[in-house]
């Protein structure tokens, strides 16, 4: 069974709080090492990876950045995160994201994460979705793997869950 659950961001102090909760749950539990983020341009998909890795130790010293440009940035935090942003690489993914998988040891953040084919994901992953709508965001959180989905229940312990909710609503 699919976990999902869906969190409305009314501010930039949403965002970062949930960048918080994201980056300590990522961190505690180690087996989900990989959160694709989907949504259209100006979502929020790089804001909330800054909020996350701004929460990890070594994060002061980050200078985040969105890889649009250079596909891929890597952090100095604990664990350390490898930001990959695929909008420009609709046919694959560089082969920086992938040893970054393969080491077991980076946490990947990649935004517009379709364009990777599902066969090749490993089998613990978080589904990001971000959508605008008017002043706020609706973020949709779909666990892959049993450890995401402990992931994404202990996430809605920190934060109301809004299953359910439809965003023309907001």
């Amino acid at each position: 069974m699919l976990k999902e659950c869906s969190f409305v961001l009314a501010s930039l102090e949403d965002t970062r709080r949930l960048g918080r909760l994201l980056a300590a749950a990522l961190r505690e539990d180690g087996a989900v090492r990989l959160c694709l983020l989907h949504g259209d341009l100006g979502s929020g998909k790089t804001t909330l990876t800054r909020a996350v890795v701004e929460a990890l130790p070594g994060g002061d010293r980050a200078e985040i950045s969105s890889p649009t440009f250079t596909l891929c940035n890597s952090y100095p935090t604990s664990p350390p995160v490898l930001h990959a942003d695929l909008y420009r690489c609709p046919a694959g993914a560089p082969d920086e994201l992938w040893d970054a998988l393969d080491d077991g040891a980076s946490l990947c953040l990649v935004e517009w994460g379709e364009a990777l084919p599902v066969a090749d994901l490993p089998k613990e992953y978080l589904d990001i979705c971000l959508n605008s709508c008017e002043d706020k965001r609706l973020v949709t959180l779909r666990a892959r793997g049993p450890a995401a989905q402990r992931l994404v229940e202990r996430l809605q312990e920190g934060w109301p869950s809004l299953q359910g909710v439809d965003p023309v609503a907001l």
